[in-house]
């Protein structure tokens, strides 16, 4: 079996008679725009053809990218894990590529030898994220987490592809691999949270921001080092976390809390208790589990030449929305009056009923403000006097987008792409209030 790494979670699984290419991310612009390649990348240098199968963990850009699936030959079947909303098959059946969705820990024979196993998250138990996400409920059938994991075992060697999958929703999942396959050769572990915390806070100073940086590193780290030894590879790789920020937010890059990838191995080498060996590949090379070594050294990304590339070249980009017209308050503030209902359905799924403000920046400059407890949204000049909130400032344009329904701009997706700044009082992490806001459009 031999890895070949393409991109930041992309990699061509090649077995003794199958290539399976996972999460195919390869174009500059994900999420509205703003995720880049580092270093870019160049597809008329990558071979994406005689694939036999492609395997998409989940919706997210960076791992399902339409633009580089356009790439690939429509006769390339897609395996997905059978999940209870099937909004990812449609997306990738709009395409013209077949689907093939797969039941929970079910082993797919790909060929003779090889065979595909794919795992939900939460292993197909929807109380486990349910209870996080507020999406329990009687017609719920399987998961409805949107990660998934893989594991490809050809008879000889056995690869577990853990992808974006969290550690807290994932532990049971990863039990049963362990369980199944008590030899693992090889691990790709990610190792960087994706979310908006610390760069796309508002208000934090350089030692509040730093200390935010080391906060969400550790957060990624730990999450690597659990599954590490929960699974106990004989290898792995992480990835998962070369990108950078493009366009005019490419600022943000500097409050990135992502570690080098050598600086992620030096961390884990030193706090996982298991023998794991570490493998290090720049992008179009290869690591054979047979002989166990590297097509080629690999060469550590130099920090200069990333912040070059910034400044010169990815500050340029352009966002999807950018030749959208330019709302007045008027019209986002009637978009957020017929958003409230939705809002208020999730509300009663989550369970939040609280004296919190939800802040939303105008193009004026005003603001529409809304309670959790009234509902009531109202426009003010001035948010010194309101004590508890949740404020989100973004493009107009963009803000009209989210608004206007998931088709058009989805929040947990705006919130990863760092198109937002951000604020809250007090400064605590709800992820209950970040869950209600993805239910805010009409």
């Amino acid at each position: 079996m031999k890895i070949k790494k393409l991109g930041s979670a992309t990699v061509l699984i090649e077995t003794r008679d199958a290539r399976i290419l996972c999460d195919p991310w390869l174009t500059d612009g994900a999420y509205y725009g703003s995720w880049c390649n580092f270093p870019p990348i160049n597809l008329d240098n990558y071979d994406l053809s005689n694939l036999d199968y492609i395997y998409i963990s989940h919706i997210h850009p960076d791992h399902f990218d339409p633009k580089t699936m356009a790439r690939i030959n429509k006769s390339t079947p897609v395996l997905i894990h059978n999940y209870h909303k099937n909004f990812l098959k449609r997306n990738i059946e709009r395409m013209g590529f077949n689907v093939v969705t797969l039941d929970n820990g079910l082993p797919f024979e790909i060929s003779d030898k090889t065979k595909i196993t794919i795992y939900a998250a939460d292993n197909c138990d929807p109380t486990i994220c349910g209870h996080m996400f507020g999406c329990i409920n009687k017609d719920v059938k399987g998961s409805m987490q949107i990660d998934s994991l893989c594991v490809i075992n050809d008879g000889e060697f056995t690869l577990v592809n853990t992808n974006d999958c969290p550690y807290e929703i994932a532990e049971q999942a990863l039990t049963e691999v362990k369980k199944n396959h008590s030899e693992i050769n090889f691990a790709l572990v990610g190792y960087t949270p994706a979310s908006l915390y610390p760069h796309c806070m508002m208000n934090y100073n350089e030692e509040e921001m730093e200390k935010g940086i080391q906060r969400a590193r550790l957060r990624g780290l730990t999450t690597a080092q659990k599954i590490l030894e929960k699974l106990q590879p004989k290898f792995y790789m992480p990835f998962a976390g070369t990108y950078i920020l493009g366009g005019a937010n490419y600022k943000k890059n500097q409050h990135l809390p992502i570690p080098e990838i050598q600086e992620a191995v030096e961390y884990l080498q030193e706090h996982c208790s298991n023998q794991s060996r570490p493998v290090l590949l720049n992008y179009n090379q290869v690591f054979d589990l047979k002989t166990e070594e590297p097509s080629r050294t690999y060469m550590p990304i130099l920090k200069k030449d990333r912040l070059r590339y910034i400044e010169n070249v990815a500050r340029h980009f352009k966002y999807s929305y950018d030749d959208d017209e330019l709302p007045l308050d008027a019209e986002i503030f009637n978009l957020i009056l017929k958003a409230i209902p939705r809002l208020k359905m999730k509300q009663l799924e989550v369970g939040v009923f609280e004296n919190i403000s939800l802040i939303f920046d105008l193009p004026s400059g005003s603001y529409a403000v809304f309670d959790l407890i009234e509902l009531q949204p109202y426009q003010v000049d001035c948010i010194d006097d309101i004590q508890k909130y949740h404020r989100f400032k973004l493009d107009p344009r963009l803000l009209k987008r989210a608004l206007t329904g998931p088709h058009m701009a989805n929040w947990n997706n705006i919130e990863i792409g760092a198109h937002l700044s951000f604020d809250r009082k007090p400064d605590i992490h709800r992820e209950d209030i970040h869950i209600l806001i993805n239910a805010l459009h009409i």
